[in-house]
């Protein structure tokens, strides 16, 4: 696998996932998440063959260009549910950090957090699904089991301003000398500060120099992409998603 082009499917391996090969091509399952695709062959059917064998009920697809809208088109066949497209993901890797004016104060997040966090993370979630066509789902014990695990880990930061938290990030742990920042997520009501920004550049700053720093941004988030490239991101390859009603 290449990195970070294959960093999506190196995080799936990390965190239980099955690798699947076949001739001319690779692809990672992990229900329900579902199927992070590799490189995919010009015939997907003995791809889609193994898959079915492991991640039968697999509601995503995930997976670059024409490549990945074939192998959707074969899996709808194979398992009579149709898959349509619900926009993708852009992948940056950072060149050279570009840091802003100084906008708040980075602190990492403590336990008394956990519900601003959690209310944060449930409300951005809930944007994302909506500008994706996705059903929204209630994910709110698994939203606070999962900052209070970044919590402990230390992997979980707010930006405060006036004493008060304005906006929240967080990063995996690097893997295969790559680590990928994220979520972060300003609320409407903290945005146009410069905060989201900030944050960023303070996650990259932690490990720049240290490891290749990437992160991901919907393809329909056109602010995100002019942060992430003044600050010194510069594109990967874009990804696009399938699912089925």
């Amino acid at each position: 696998m290449r990195s970070p082009e294959h960093l999506a499917l190196l995080e799936e391996l990390d965190q239980g996932g099955t690798l699947v090969e076949v001739p001319g091509g690779f692809a990672v399952a992990r229900e329900p998440r579902g199927i992070r695709l590799g490189d995919v062959p010009d015939q997907p059917d003995a791809l889609v063959a193994e898959l079915l064998k492991v991640a039968p009920h697999s509601t995503g697809i995930e997976g670059e260009g024409e490549p990945a809208a074939r192998f959707a088109e074969a899996w709808s066949v194979a398992t009579g549910k149709q898959f349509h497209e619900v926009g993708g993901v852009r992948l940056y890797r950072l060149t050279e950090l570009h840091p802003p004016s100084a906008a708040g104060t980075p602190r990492l997040a403590e336990t008394s957090d956990v519900p601003v966090c959690a209310d944060w993370l449930a409300e951005m979630s809930r944007t994302e699904d909506e500008r994706r066509g996705w059903v929204p789902g209630d994910r709110a014990a698994d939203l606070t089991a999962a900052v209070q695990a970044l919590i402990a880990a230390n992997r979980l930061w707010l930006l405060e301003a006036d004493g008060h938290p304005v906006t929240l990030g967080a990063h995996r742990l690097p893997l295969h000398g790559v680590v990928r920042l994220g979520p972060i997520y300003t609320p409407a009501a903290h945005r146009r500060h410069g905060y989201g920004t900030a944050m960023t550049a303070h996650l990259a700053r932690l490990f720049h120099g240290r490891a290749e720093v990437c992160l991901r941004t919907d393809l329909g988030n056109p602010d995100s992409h002019r942060v992430y490239q003044r600050l010194g991101f510069t594109p990967v390859t874009d990804l696009r998603r399938f699912t089925h009603p």
